[in-house]
């Protein structure tokens, strides 16, 4: 077991990751410069992750509005003022600054360790959405699920620090977060972690269709706190015929190119029962594990 620090909630592993774990928050940090890990900046950027989440609690109540009511943007904080912009850019009038609340966090702590110019790696790893920091030659792989509720990495995602990637974040039904959607996983790449997060809520959630398969209840009956509570989300998906599933994967990628032509998102994966489908612009940094393993 990794050893306790001060804080009580920052903990560093044998392998050289930082946690923090505090309330909603569960973030790994690693930090390296030439494949030597620097733990005294990950605990540094645990430190700072923890002011973040505080942050996060004075301004909740901004946070949660509809994207539409918040007001005085350039009063707010950096991180704040990420998380709405964010959210604007995607003009979708039903969500709120939240929709990108992890992502945003990443980037945070990613941008407080690689800009004091010692690392060539940073990975802030906050409960699935990643914000990645690189410099030459550095590469990283980052492993995708197909099925959010399988611990399974099916794909590898490599990125090199030329590749312009600075954010994977992942939604889905089975994953922490409310859907709207039937996807499995619903995964956007992005220059940031915080657009990342937003993009792969919305691309979750239009992978929508109406069967009697699929079942949904108001948020506001699933999670009393929700910043979506007179919207419906999914609580199961049963078997699907073949028409449905492709359906939905077609809603999703749709929408995911459509963020492309934006300049919102870099690529996406896509995965809805046993199909998916991958964007081309993102297609030669996307191998199967089982390729990898035997190779």
């Amino acid at each position: 077991m990794g050893e306790l620090l001060d804080s009580k909630l920052i903990r560093e592993m044998p392998n050289g990751t930082v946690i923090v774990h505090n309330g909603p928050m569960l973030m790994s940090i690693v930090v390296s410069k030439d494949r030597k890990l620097n733990k005294t900046l990950a605990i540094q950027g645990a430190k700072k992750a923890l002011e973040v989440l505080e942050t996060l609690a004075r301004f909740r109540r901004i946070i949660t509005q509809k994207i539409g009511e918040v007001v005085l943007v350039d009063d707010l904080p950096p991180l704040v003022k990420r998380m709405v912009l964010a959210a604007r850019s995607f003009d979708d009038p039903t969500i709120t600054p939240l929709i990108a609340v992890a992502g945003a966090g990443a980037d945070e702590v990613a941008d407080f360790v690689f800009n004091t110019e010692e690392p060539s790696k940073v990975i802030i790893n906050n409960g699935g959405d990643i914000a990645i920091r690189l410099r030459e030659p550095e590469v990283v792989q980052i492993g995708i699920k197909t099925d959010l509720t399988n611990k399974a990495v099916t794909h590898i995602l490599s990125v090199s620090a030329k590749d312009g990637i600075g954010g994977v974040a992942t939604s889905g039904f089975g994953g922490r977060s409310l859907t709207r959607g039937i996807a499995n996983a619903a995964v956007a790449v992005a220059e940031d972690a915080c657009l990342a997060d937003v993009a792969a809520t919305l691309i979750g959630n239009v992978t929508n269709i109406q069967s009697p398969n699929v079942t949904k209840a108001l948020a506001k009956q699933l999670y009393e706190s929700t910043d979506i509570p007179d919207l419906w989300v999914t609580t199961s998906v049963g078997h699907l015929e073949r028409w449905e599933i492709e359906e939905a994967l077609g809603r999703g990628i749709q929408n995911a190119l459509a963020f492309e032509e934006k300049g919102l998102i870099i690529g996406a994966f896509l995965a809805v029962k046993d199909q998916y489908g991958i964007s081309k612009s993102i297609l030669q940094c996307v191998g199967l594990v089982s390729d990898l393993v035997s190779a």
